[in-house]
């Protein structure tokens, strides 16, 4: 492996750190007064594959005068076998289509269809690459730079271009595992109305644990073309600090890795040197960015997008406090205080909140208060407490 090709992978990794989805955001601008179509998502076979429709908004263009169009999305196959793609009353323009048991000796492309005009967009034929193997996922305590840092190992199996992306997910818990709540006092014209309330509230309503996750949305290719050795070994790719919520608990990712044909790989990594020399993808000659995508009555209108027939490969890790030991908050520690009945709005306007009694329980007199971020997980972070249904602990 030549040491050359390592770094300049990590660069590039590095740049684009910050999707389960094999589709990438972005906004690109168009001069000349029309809004180009857009078509993202890759075909996944074992999978469901997702695409959305979309316009690029012309510079001078008002608020929604370029919304997503009316479509019909499907996926089909050589020997006319469609995959109906359904659309989501949640999220304008994305189709989801079921393509878990499309075969992978076949060939398929994206067929759309708008149903104002009639006009159908078609993605070139393609066939999934071999599929390249994730040997492991790892992490190592880099205590210089106060980081953690996860990494892959994993061999293409025969190709040479690849997308990744990544999905994280973390539990994260509040200091004090508050069992008072405080209810401000109402606020009229006159000032304000009493002191407010403190009352116990239920185990399951605690803010102390929560949840949150994240979705790396930048453009993650890499290349093997000019190595001697088809692999990458304990290859650092994400770097997490050592005071960020996400290791102080239990950490999750799943990451995945898919195969791209030469020409995908070129396409999106034009499209990643555009969107870093000038901030927006397809920028600054969208007409340059030009995929694999044509509209059978017009071939020569401009359609944005690039869809690929893939598999992907598919690692998690799990990492838990308990066992790294690493997560160090940021946050000095401030003692909790005692506080009296009249005091508890001053308080709370200064950012505190009750979390228990102070001697006896049930007498709210004297109660102990911490700041609030210590006592309510969801402002220390900006999780939830509501565990997500895929939760992979």
């Amino acid at each position: 492996m030549k040491k050359i090709h390592i770094c300049v992978f990590v660069l590039a990794v590095l740049v684009a750190l910050s999707a389960v989805s094999c589709i990438y955001p972005f906004t690109p601008e168009v001069q000349d007064g029309s809004g180009a179509l857009v078509i993202e998502g890759d075909i996944l076979l074992g999978d469901y594959t997702d695409v959305t429709v979309s316009y690029t908004a012309p510079v001078d263009a008002q608020a929604g005068a370029f919304d997503s169009p009316a479509c019909k999305v499907w996926v089909e196959d050589e020997a006319g076998t469609h995959y109906e793609g359904v659309t989501s009353f949640e999220r304008e323009g994305y189709f989801r289509i079921d393509t878990r048991n499309a075969s992978a000796d076949k060939r398929y492309r994206l067929h759309v269809v708008r149903l104002d005009d009639g006009r159908e967009y078609v993605s070139g034929w393609g066939q999934s690459p071999v599929v390249p193997e994730i040997d492991s996922l790892s992490y190592n305590l880099d205590f210089e730079r106060s980081r953690l840092n996860v990494a892959l190992s994993m061999h293409s199996r025969g190709g040479s271009f690849f997308k990744w992306n990544y999905v994280e997910k973390w539990e994260y818990r509040a200091d004090y595992n508050a069992e008072l709540k405080y209810i401000p006092p109402s606020i009229g014209w006159w000032g304000v109305n009493g002191d407010g309330n403190i009352e116990e509230q239920p185990y399951s309503e605690r803010p102390y644990l929560c949840y949150d996750t994240a979705t790396s949305s930048e453009i993650m290719i890499f290349s093997t073309e000019r190595q001697t050795d088809d692999r990458f070994v304990d290859l650092e790719f994400r770097p997490i600090p050592r005071d960020d919520l996400r290791i102080s608990y239990r950490y999750h990712i799943d990451v995945y890795l898919e195969p791209l044909s030469e020409d995908a790989y070129r396409y999106w990594e034009n499209v990643k040197a555009n969107s870093e020399y000038n901030g927006n993808l397809f920028a600054p000659n969208p007409s340059e960015m030009i995929g694999n995508i044509r509209c059978e009555q017009d071939p020569d209108e401009m359609v944005m997008g690039y869809i690929s027939v893939t598999s992907r490969a598919h690692k998690a890790l799990l990492i838990r406090h308990s066992e790294s030991r690493f997560y160090k908050d940021s946050h000095p520690y401030e003692e909790p205080v005692v506080v009296n009945r009249g005091e508890w709005y001053q308080y709370y306007k200064d950012g505190y909140l009750p979390y228990s009694y102070y001697e006896v329980p049930g007498d709210v007199s004297q109660t102990y208060w911490a700041r609030s971020r210590c006592v309510d997980c969801r402002i220390k972070g900006r999780g939830t407490t509501q565990q997500p249904e895929d939760w992979p602990i």
